[in-house]
């Protein structure tokens, strides 16, 4: 019999993680990607916390991504009309509750670094191939591409997205959008830009805070900016929220005078971008996450709205933690039956939900304070919040809980840990 295969299916930040992680442990994969290597470097910017920076330690990627993240270390709140409600070192000081920094890439670089990374890269990672259909077998899993190829392994992970091939399969669903799992209360539009204003402070992510409407910019330095748009929905829904061109138009027809940072407005912002891309922002927790030998992995098992940025951080603790349960049980049984394979997967779905959903929660929680979701949030956010360094609380006692708590890969060493004010609950010694 051959060795112990996985297919990861998706090369986005959590497939290729995937990939690289297997690669450590010592196991044979072959990543599955349906666009081309050009559109991979799509998107705007990702952020990784301290527990996600732990571990570009363990892979040895630590060092590079020193020199290629993006610093920025103060943010700033303000209201629509560019009242600015506070300032605050919040993200400088992560780095002083953690030991590690909270580090912004744009997500082509971070994409890039973590494929340069993954050894013989063209017997690993194939593109331009949409998985059509998924076959569970007695022994393995397969798939079936679009292009007429097919693939078998003994383990599938199906890190494709919430609308993708792995999702359908382990839900059964006909049209994984009317499934229940996600909901849609809030829609964004993303984008990046390079020179914006000679007067803007650089090292900031700056937040407009609005009744049904928010907004966050992040200027890292004088050369680049990120946004992020957030505007409510009249009405949430649980299908496919399709962003229409003129949705896009009315949007920044009727919020244009708004300011995103103190002098600057979304007119200003929307004038000078370079790349811009609409999308629903689900939220949710899929009820099932495994299928016989195929497991969800990132959006395709949770969706959270991007204001604390800790969707991409908890799809990496997954990997974290599927890799610990994984490389103990093929060195013990190389040959892992369907039975004690599903078995493993279904802990490790009980391993994990109670904190995703935590993290959704929390999430939720940002986005709906800074949209002034009710008469209280509003209140809060421009009365209280800034008169007890609000932003510094949320990082501090909230957030570091997920932090804190995260986990490292426990067969690797940890070369350059670090620590802060507020300790990690473990800390792994590689055996």
């Amino acid at each position: 019999m051959v060795e112990f295969k996985v297919l990861v299916v998706g090369a986005g930040l959590n497939g290729l993680l995937a990939g690289l992680v297997l690669q450590r442990a010592g196991i044979d994969f072959v990543i599955l990607e349906m666009r081309n290597d050009t559109d991979l470097n799509w998107g705007s910017s990702v952020c990784l916390w301290p527990q996600s920076v732990r571990l570009l330690d363990q892979l040895g990627l630590l060092q590079e991504a020193n020199e290629l993240y993006l610093p920025v270390q103060k943010k700033c709140n303000l209201k629509r009309d560019g009242t600015v409600m506070s300032w605050s070192r919040m993200i400088e000081n992560i780095s002083v509750n953690h030991g590690h920094p909270w580090m912004l890439f744009e997500r082509g670089t971070l994409i890039h670094l973590l494929k340069s990374h993954i050894s013989t890269l063209s017997h690993h990672l194939f593109m331009d191939k949409r998985v059509e259909l998924i076959r569970s077998k007695q022994d393995s899993v397969e798939v079936e591409c679009v292009d007429g190829s097919s693939y078998t392994a003994n383990m599938l992970i199906g890190a494709d997205g919430a609308n993708g091939a792995a999702r359908s399969f382990v839900g059964n669903f006909a049209d994984t959008s009317v499934d229940g799992d996600f909901t849609t209360t809030f829609y964004g539009i993303y984008g990046h830009g390079g020179f914006l204003s000679s007067d803007l402070e650089c090292g900031v992510a700056y937040e407009t805070h609005s009744d049904g409407f928010s907004t966050q910019l992040i200027v890292p330095s004088k050369e680049r900016y990120f946004f992020l748009i957030y505007q409510r929905l009249n009405v949430p829904t649980q299908k496919t929220q399709r962003i229409t061109v003129e949705m896009e138009k009315e949007l920044v027809s009727k919020y244009g005078k708004a300011f995103l940072a103190p002098g600057v407005t979304l007119e200003q912002v929307w004038a000078r971008k370079t790349w811009k891309y609409s999308a629903s922002l689900e939220e949710g927790v899929a009820r099932n996450w495994s299928r016989d030998r195929v497991l969800l992995l990132g959006d395709a098992a949770h969706k959270m709205t991007p204001n604390i940025g800790f969707g991409l951080n908890a799809g990496w603790q997954s990997v974290v933690v599927l890799a610990n349960m994984l490389k103990p049980c093929l060195a013990e049984d190389p040959y892992l039956s369907t039975a004690d394979l599903s078995k493993l997967l279904v802990e490790f779905h009980r391993t994990r939900r109670t904190q995703v959903r935590r993290d959704m929660q929390l999430s939720a929680l940002a986005t709906r304070l800074n949209i002034w979701d009710s008469l209280l949030w509003r209140f809060i956010d421009q009365y209280v919040l800034p008169y007890i360094n609000g932003d510094d609380v949320l990082a501090k006692y909230f957030c570091s809980w997920t932090v804190r708590k995260s986990v490292t890969l426990n067969f690797l060493p940890e070369p350059n840990f670090k620590e802060g004010i507020i300790k990690w609950d473990k800390r792994t010694v590689s055996k």
